[in-house]
């Protein structure tokens, strides 16, 4: 069968990443936000496998196999769009790779899951030291923003609503929730009102937020700060942000990046390299420095999508088609204790309406029917029966 349109990815599913802090506390099941791409029904081929490396003079991607990354293949284009994402940004601070847990993928929240469960268990060992559980018991997530600011809310619901009833040996007062962030203040895309509201809950939340505190190294249980006082800790979820993937720093001096990604010009092509577009964290529109948003992501595929079908209106005085605009749609993040802040145009607040309003909104941009129902029940079932504890 012939295609017009051929997609290469390592993952083989769509993951709804808004709603991936739920799953590590078992708030919602990992199948719930994740939807595999062979439902596409043939309208394009998919290839899953890694791009290493690109010819842009040839028009050639040099991929490598899913399976076995020995095993090379190259895929020709005519046009060429970008859209590998980014990775997580450790700002080079010495031991943070393969001491930390990142969040980011279905596998990452996974891996989550399973240890916060095993600090748990471990920590309800009969005989074991004040010391050591003390240690079990302090969860340190690095980051203030809105990934870091949700798992450490997510986590603390999990603490006051459910730890007590599956584990009646471990006290509330003895878990531990740390949230590092080195600027001044966490959430720092919304406005300074919300803000002020929404760490108000989060202190009341128990959640132990230090702000201006930069992590100087990481040790295997342990996180040093720039003050070289020392954290121990059970787990740390690492979230301060995005940084470039091996594609893009790959590219060498072929491409313009900015901040680490990949300049485009006001029709998401790369500047100087014609037929070549990329969009989402990956990319950075000249001239509007858009933030690595899901809500960015989607509204540059969609003006892509239209370009390629030609569906895009004309200037009349200038006969240039249409560049690329973004439409802020507002801003969301879960705060704990059923309460959200909701930062838009037309409505800003801080509580269980936005609450409601957080949980409809993502609700209706799940992708299937399938997860619309899913999640709703996933929903349901925690509020009368619990989150799952269980290993996966």
């Amino acid at each position: 069968m012939k295609y017009d349109v051929t997609v290469i990815s390592p993952r083989n599913h769509f993951l709804f990443t808004p709603l991936l802090c739920s799953t590590t506390t078992g708030v919602l099941e990992f199948r719930s936000i994740m939807e595999t791409i062979r439902t596409t029904r043939n309208e394009f081929q998919f290839v899953q496998g890694f791009a290493n490396s690109i010819d842009f003079e040839k028009k050639i991607v040099f991929c490598s196999e899913w399976l076995d990354k020995e095993k090379h293949f190259d895929m020709k284009y005519d046009k060429l769009v970008i859209g590998v994402g980014a990775d997580n940004n450790t700002y080079d601070i010495p031991g943070v790779e393969g001491n930390v847990y990142f969040l980011k993928e279905l596998s990452d929240a996974r891996r989550v899951r399973n240890r916060i469960i095993d600090l748990l268990e471990e920590a309800s060992i009969p005989g074991i030291s004040i010391e050591e559980r003390k240690r079990l018991l302090n969860f340190v997530v690095v980051g203030g923003g809105p990934t870091g600011v949700e798992f450490a809310a997510e986590l603390s619901d999990f603490f006051w609503n459910d730890v007590l009833k599956y584990y009646p040996d471990i006290h509330i007062h003895e878990l531990k929730i740390t949230l590092l962030e080195a600027g001044n203040s966490i959430l720092s895309a919304f406005s300074k009102k919300l803000v002020e509201q929404a760490m108000k809950n989060i202190k009341r939340q128990g959640i132990d937020m230090k702000l201006h505190t930069r992590v100087k190294q990481v040790l295997p249980n342990r996180i040093v700060l720039d003050d070289d006082s020392v954290i121990n800790c059970g787990m740390i979820v690492w979230s301060t942000g995005v940084g470039p993937r091996r594609l893009v720093k790959g590219l060498g001096t072929s491409v313009q990046l900015d901040q680490g990604r990949l300049l485009v010009d006001g029709h998401l092509q790369l500047k100087n390299v014609p037929g070549v577009y990329a969009l989402g964290d990956c990319a950075l529109v000249e001239g509007q420095p858009l933030p690595a948003t899901a809500q960015v992501a989607h509204q540059e595929g969609t003006y892509l999508a239209r370009l390629f079908n030609g569906k895009l209106a004309t200037n009349k005085d200038t006969k240039q088609i249409e560049t690329f605009q973004y439409y802020p749609l507002g801003l969301m993040a879960y705060i704990g204790a059923y309460k959200s802040v909701f930062d838009s145009s037309l409505f800003k607040g801080t509580g269980w309406l936005e609450f409601l309003a957080w949980r409809s909104v993502y609700l209706t941009r799940l992708g299937s029917w399938k997860n619309k129902m899913m999640v709703p029940y996933n929903w349901l079932k925690t509020l009368f029966w619990g989150r799952d504890v269980s290993h996966f």
